[in-house]
Parts: structure tokens; C-alpha cells; sequence
């Protein structure tokens, strides 16, 4: 295992953060396979699972079993996490910005618009040199742009991209492009994951599309591209809630995801069996995030892993002012697969994420 260190831009006088990234395998040896964890600061259980990971990929390593080049960035974050206010940590908005830190990726496809793509050499290996040659090409304007750069260029030439967050309360779920269907609900199997939500482009510019649509976009803007296959499957993995967070559950999806680069072959040994496991497949565009309609103390009725009908009342809210209690509806109904975990809300504050079965006109808003 070998350890870099990549320094970002001074943010104000007298600091200087850096991430670090630890390589695996051999640089061209089979596939190139990316994990990171922290992207946003305070979602800590994926830190956990990487420790474990690196574990198993360094006793791997010495009994040199490593077939692939296997990159992991534990700590995807170092300003979110720096980030604590009252002892707290806001980790998920950038506090200078005010942006979520997993959105505002750079776009590789429209950095590579002009570019010119040669019909004699293997595209694949020109797009992945076109998109790291353009990233580091790219000026920081801060501390954050610098953090977004550095992830994606260590991360835009994988086949495989692994972003591992986890949500407010939740069951086990991933998102996964629909171009990657069968290889994701294989991944899902080897994680122990019921529900994927399926999108190719759900806006806004997170991690995972910056590392697998330019390759839908690329062949569609370039002549010479069109017949291009996508390059990299990126997934987001969410692990449970914020505070399932234990040496147990860490070790367990660190070893699932140790037989699933088996699986894949970036480890020797014989294949292990995928293991069986109903999938749900569910449209992005049938999401819904529900939102309070009304400030006070949150009562949930209903829990993540739970399907619910359109309109059926997932939560209530008193307000013990007025003695008034409102009903929290489901719009289109589904599964739901997170929940609010403070017992608090305010007026239109995000109370519960369901996906249903159809897309409807406005299903699928990104979370904030």
C-alpha cells in the first residue's frame, strides 16, 4: 500500500488541509477500482467501513492476491469535517458557500467538448486521458473547488466508483445509473441491499454522475464516440443512518465489499457466490421527499423499510401551543427508505425520502 498526499489550497492564513488517498494493486493491472468515504463531513459510518477495507486489501496485498488497482480515500473531506459548530458537526453544506459539498462536480463532458478523439487508438483509454488531462488543467478558485477537482481526478479514469455515504435514519440503499442495472443489482446482492434508486441524471452534479455521465454525454456530442459503451459504473452507497455506526456493522460491510472486488476479480481466489437477495429496482423520477406542513414535535407512524399508499399518513406533528395535530401524507406512496431523525421540525423541513414504482411530473427532487 502506498499513501499520497494531496494539499489543497491555504483556505485563510495558517492552515493548509490535504487529502490523503491510499493505492492498491498496480497502476494499468487490470481494472481501476475508486472508493471514498466522507464526502459529506459528518456521515462517518463509510470512514469506519474503509478502515476495515484497508485491512483486508493490505493482508490481500502481502500474500499478493491483488489483481487490480484499487484507490481509497477514507476521509473524502477534510474542511466538512473541520467544520463543528457547538460541538457539532455540520458536514454536509460547505459553510463559505453555502452549497451541499456532493453537488457542482465539474462537468468532464462539457470540459471536453472540442476535444478531438482519433478513430486509430482505443477511445476508452483517450477519454480517460482527455478527463484527467482537462481536471488538471483546471484553476481553483477555493479551498472546495480544489476538494471537488482532486476527488474527481482521482476518481474520473475508474471502472468502478464506490462513494460511500449513509442518510439521517435509513435501511440499507444505492443509487446506480440504469446503463448498469444488472451489475448493480449484483453489487446490491454482495451488500445486502434491497432497494436501488435508478438515475442517469438526477441534477445538480454529484460525486457519482461526474464520474458516469460524461460517457453517456461524450457519446452523444462526439461523432466518433457514438458506439462508446459507458466506461464507469459509479454508485452511491447509503449505510444505513448517521448513527448506525459500530465495530460490527463496519466490519461486515467491509467484508462484503472485499467479496464483491473478489467477485469482480481485483482479488484471486475462487469467485465467491453471489448471494441471493430480492432487489428492488425503483425509478429516481417515483421519488418523493416529504416535507412538514406544519412546525412542531415529529411523530413518525411509519418507518424506513415500510411500503405506504398515496396519501396514507406516514407521520403526525403536534403543536403542544394550540393542542392541533396534522397529518404528514405520503403524495405517491412507495417504500420508504429514509426518515428525519430529530423529533423537531419546522415548516417545511424534510420529514421522510419514499420511492415508488411509476415516475410522476415532479417525482425524484434532489434531497438538499
Amino acid at each position: 500500500m502506498k499513501s499520497k498526499h494531496h494539499k489543497l489550497p491555504e483556505h485563510a492564513l495558517g492552515g493548509q488541509r490535504q487529502i490523503t488517498s491510499f493505492h492498491f494493486g498496480q497502476p494499468g493491472k487490470g481494472e481501476k477500482i475508486y472508493l471514498q468515504a466522507g464526502l459529506h463531513a459528518d456521515e462517518l459510518p463509510g470512514m469506519l467501513v474503509l478502515h476495515y477495507l484497508k485491512r483486508l486489501l493490505s493482508q490481500a496485498e502481502r500474500r499478493g492476491e491483488l489483481q487490480s488497482e484499487i484507490i481509497i480515500v477514507p476521509v473524502a473531506n477534510p474542511p466538512g469535517l473541520a467544520q463543528v459548530l457547538l460541538n457539532g458537526g455540520v458536514g454536509r453544506f460547505d459553510l463559505v458557500s453555502g452549497r451541499n459539498f456532493n453537488r457542482d462536480f465539474p462537468d468532464l463532458a462539457l470540459l471536453l467538448k472540442n476535444q478531438d478523439f482519433s478513430l486509430g487508438k482505443p477511445l476508452p483509454l483517450q477519454v480517460r486521458a482527455a478527463m484527467c488531462d482537462a481536471l488538471q488543467a483546471l484553476q481553483d478558485t477555493s479551498e472546495v473547488t480544489a476538494l471537488r477537482r482532486q476527488l474527481l481526478l482521482l476518481a474520473c479514469d475508474a471502472d468502478v466508483v464506490l462513494d460511500l455515504h449513509c442518510d439521517d435514519r435509513a435501511i440499507l440503499h444505492m443509487y446506480a445509473d440504469p446503463a448498469w442495472r444488472e451489475q448493480a443489482e449484483v453489487l446490491a446482492c454482495f451488500m445486502d441491499i434491497g432497494a436501488v434508486l435508478l438515475s442517469q441524471d438526477s441534477g445538480g452534479g454529484s460525486f457519482d454522475e461526474a464520474c458516469g455521465l460524461p460517457w453517456h454525454r461524450l457519446a452523444a456530442q462526439h461523432a466518433a464516440l457514438k458506439d462508446l459503451a459507458p466506461g464507469c459504473m459509479a454508485v452511491t452507497l447509503e449505510l444505513r443512518g448517521q448513527r448506525d455506526i459500530s465495530h460490527e456493522l463496519a466490519s461486515t460491510d467491509a467484508e462484503r465489499l472485499y467479496r464483491y472486488l473478489q467477485h469482480r476479480g481485483a482479488v484471486t481466489g475462487e469467485s465467491p457466490v453471489i448471494p441471493q437477495r430480492d432487489v428492488t429496482m425503483l425509478p429516481f423520477a417515483a421519488g418523493e421527499i416529504v416535507t412538514a406542513p406544519a412546525s412542531g414535535i415529529l411523530l413518525l407512524l411509519r418507518q424506513p423499510g415500510e411500503w405506504v399508499e398515496a396519501d396514507e399518513a406516514v407521520a403526525e406533528i403536534v403543536d403542544p401551543i394550540t393542542d392541533t395535530v396534522k397529518a404528514v401524507r405520503a403524495k405517491a406512496g412507495g417504500l420508504i427508505y429514509a426518515c428525519r431523525q430529530a423529533p423537531f421540525v419546522t415548516l417545511g423541513a424534510e420529514v421522510m425520502k419514499i420511492a415508488g414504482k411509476t415516475p410522476y411530473q415532479g417525482g425524484g427532487g434532489l434531497a438538499s
